[in-house]
């Protein structure tokens, strides 16, 4: 045990972490019915950012907590542009692939050696991604899915970088720098419909506030103390269970239905992050940093 927290409890909290981002893709999806994308990234960045004003400033971490700060906005955006117009279930699927993506961009920019398994996981994916867009043939494919490939993208390359520059700095302030300028980002985006604001209704406030409270800070805690004890390729193992978990919410909760092509697609990229997760170093994740999710 360490700091009071045994290895069961923290993989536990693990699990009800990834459940609680598997929740944030039906959340925001009835969310957006009543708040256009940018002023729910407005909110949501901004409340975060004040929830996470505790953490220390560190200049070292000005310059990687910018470049975070503008990966972590692109993938947000257009995850949550995304989600406007797909399902939750066919969004938490694809974001998943950030999974098996993140290795290909370490070798491609970083020249960090891939593994062969990757190649196996990444094939695999690629046949679950085209029967669970494809189930209804290719005219069902819309540009909501290719919005969320852009932010597996956009996530893996977030991975990657944070891994590169995560150890040179304090992590809770690179938690809360990087939430800076995506706020920023978010209001000048938003600008333009500030004044919706006033006609959105209390519990699309209180979604927000779950979103940033429960699913930003709360998570980034729970992380954070887990992770202290919970070696890094058992919670890498865990947290692949989240696409799982959001497809449950949002056949409870949206009745939304991934027909038979599609259960055996999602299948499919499950075993595909698996495969790419399964033999992966004990390196920790950056404590506090946001992963996947919505």
């Amino acid at each position: 045990m360490m700091g009071g927290v045994s290895p069961a409890v923290g993989a536990l909290s693990l699990v009800l972490v990834t459940i609680i981002w598997g929740t944030t893709f039906v959340v925001v999806k009835e969310a957006l019915d009543t708040i256009p994308v940018p002023l729910l990234l407005a909110l949501r960045f901004t409340l975060a950012a004040l929830l996470l004003a505790w953490a220390r400033w560190d200049r070292r971490a000005l310059k990687p907590a910018l470049i975070l700060g503008v990966l972590s906005f692109v993938g947000f955006a257009t995850q949550t542009f995304g989600l406007s117009i797909t399902s939750a279930s066919n969004a938490a699927f694809i974001t998943g692939l950030s999974v098996i993506l993140t290795p290909i961009l370490g070798a491609l920019f970083w020249g960090k050696r891939l593994a062969p398994r990757v190649y196996l996981a990444a094939t695999v994916a690629l046949a679950g991604l085209a029967l669970l867009t494809l189930r209804g043939g290719v005219a069902a494919v819309n540009a909501g899915d290719l919005w969320v490939l852009v932010t597996a993208l956009t996530y893996a390359l977030y991975i990657v970088y944070l891994g590169e520059v995560a150890g040179k700095v304090r992590g809770t302030s690179l938690a809360m720098m990087q939430h800076v300028p995506m706020a920023l980002l978010a209001w000048a985006w938003a600008l333009p419909e500030v004044g919706a604001l006033r006609e959105v209704p209390l519990q699309t406030y209180l979604a927000i506030v779950y979103l940033a409270l429960v699913a930003t800070a709360l998570v980034a805690l729970l992380q954070t103390y887990a992770q202290r004890v919970v070696p890094a390729h058992v919670a890498a193992l865990i947290f692949v269970l989240e696409p799982a978990f959001a497809a449950l919410f949002a056949a409870l909760l949206l009745s939304e239905r991934l027909g038979a092509l599609g259960l055996v697609g999602a299948g499919l990229m499950l075993v595909a992050m698996l495969i790419a997760e399964l033999r992966l170093p004990a390196e920790p994740l950056a404590r506090g940093a946001p992963r996947r999710g919505s």
